[in-house]
């Protein structure tokens, strides 16, 4: 039964205070082929979606420890489920199924990295990681529940290195992840890698990209500099490789900082941009969102 959807009320029956909102499911053990391990698994179905049988857009999202559970999270959760339940009452065309993969712990950075950072010993999982992303677990989730499929309507996003690996999958896979969400999007460790990447294809004019950093990520300001550099030259680089940069949205976070309080508050507002060219292309009579910070 582990590699079997559940509610979470029945995989999750100990005694903490969870704080899980709506319909949330739990496989406890997903099979990830690709790296030769398993993880868990949280799928949060819209407030609709037993209610009739219409499609949804999908978000897929890593460290889902944090996603939508104080009691599992490592800091505080980003509150993901409360967010689209909101959303839902005010308008039901934002809905979106959100797949959540859990992070592999102390294999975290090794999975979320493509290139090995041979001063600090980790990396090198990410290409396995992001063939499982397009090729084991989106392929379970189109076929188990009602998705619209096509990268246009297929969104993925993190932070930090969850950010890295969200950008690094979708330039991979411009055929199956269309919008992409990167928060407090970091490259000081690849040596240039992911730009190097960018430059050598040529992107998809349809993609959707957000990056964010911010202004205090670290108590270091030259890191900080360097931070906002960085994320200002991969914003620069995926604008030159095809993408216009009406879809190319950089946002520098007035006294944003690296840690979870900072991301779950910025996730709306993340959501929502990425969210309304799904609901335009539904329905081109909808105006675009305003860019708060930009």
């Amino acid at each position: 039964m582990n590699n079997v959807p559940l509610p979470w009320r029945e995989v999750l029956a100990d005694e903490a205070a969870h704080t899980i909102t709506g319909d949330v499911r739990i496989i406890e053990a997903f099979p990830i082929p690709q790296l030769q391990t398993e993880r868990r698994v949280w799928i949060y179905l819209p407030k609709s979606y037993n209610r009739g049988d219409r499609s949804y857009p999908v978000l897929y999202m890593h460290d889902g420890q944090n996603v939508f559970n104080q009691a599992t999270s490592w800091g505080s959760e980003w509150g993901v489920d409360e967010t689209l339940e909101q959303m839902a009452l005010e308008d039901s065309a934002f809905e979106s199924i959100v797949v959540a993969i859990d992070h592999g712990g102390d294999k975290r950075n090794n999975e979320y990295n493509f290139t090995i950072n041979a001063e600090y010993g980790f990396g090198g999982q990410g290409e396995g990681y992001a063939a499982f992303l397009a090729e084991t677990l989106k392929p379970y989730i189109d076929s188990h529940y009602r998705t619209l499929p096509e990268p246009e309507h297929t969104m993925i996003a993190g932070s930090s290195f969850g950010a890295y690996i969200s950008l690094y999958t979708a330039i991979r896979y411009q055929d199956l992840f269309g919008r992409v969400g990167g928060i407090s999007f970091v490259m000081w460790h690849d040596n240039g890698a992911i730009i190097q990447l960018i430059r050598q294809l040529d992107l998809s004019p349809a993609l959707r990209v957000y990056l964010s950093i911010g202004e205090l990520e670290t108590d270091n300001t030259d890191f900080n500099k360097l931070a906002g550099e960085h994320v200002t030259l991969a914003h620069q680089t995926i604008i030159a490789a095809g993408v216009p940069e009406s879809r190319a949205r950089f946002d520098l976070i007035p006294g944003g900082e690296h840690n979870e309080g900072t991301w779950s508050k910025l996730f709306p507002e993340v959501y929502r941009w990425l969210a309304a060219a799904i609901k335009r292309k539904l329905n081109p009579n909808i105006p675009s969102v305003s860019n708060r910070y930009r």
